[in-house]
């Protein structure tokens, strides 16, 4: 009977193996949790939802530009040109910014959308894709967000 009493008095809590165990699962499931949750990382359709919001906005921002200055931005001013102050090129004397959120001309990985004109003199709005650089396949490509035929099938408008 004292030696029930001896082993009840010292089992109160955790031996040091089990608590280990126990840390080392906990630990792991929240490894495993983490891993899904990159930040900064966006799923494809979150990217295809945001590049065809920007597509629409972006056009009618430029367009407002437009029609405000007689002109659009050139390549070399950029979309910057609707948040800042342009300090090349034909720089309206009335300059206001069409945008007050520099972020809001950054395509879904962050990385600001080029303006570039095409041989018609069409207007442009290139992504670098997810690698954020120029060149690349895939969902590295860049390509031109207001033709829905460079699309790639990833980021497809719906």
């Amino acid at each position: 009977m004292n030696r029930s009493k001896l082993k009840r008095k010292y089992r109160k809590g955790l031996t040091l193996i089990e608590l280990a165990v126990v840390v080392i699962i906990l630990g792991a499931l929240i490894a495993l949790v983490y891993s899904n949750f990159k930040p900064g990382e966006i799923s494809d359709d979150t990217a295809a939802l945001k590049l065809k919001k920007d597509a629409y906005e972006l056009q009618s921002h430029l367009e407002r530009y437009a029609q405000r200055y007689g002109t659009y931005p050139s390549d070399e001013q950029g979309l910057e040109a609707l948040v800042e102050k342009p300090t090349t090129g034909d720089v309206p004397e009335d300059w206001k910014p069409i945008l007050t959120k520099k972020s809001a001309i950054n395509d879904p990985w962050g990385t600001p959308y080029k303006l570039k004109r095409d041989t018609n003199g069409d207007i442009q709005l290139i992504t670098m894709g997810k690698d954020k650089k120029e060149g690349g396949e895939g969902k590295n490509a860049d390509f031109n967000i207001l033709n829905e035929d460079e699309y790639l099938s990833d980021f497809r408008r719906k």
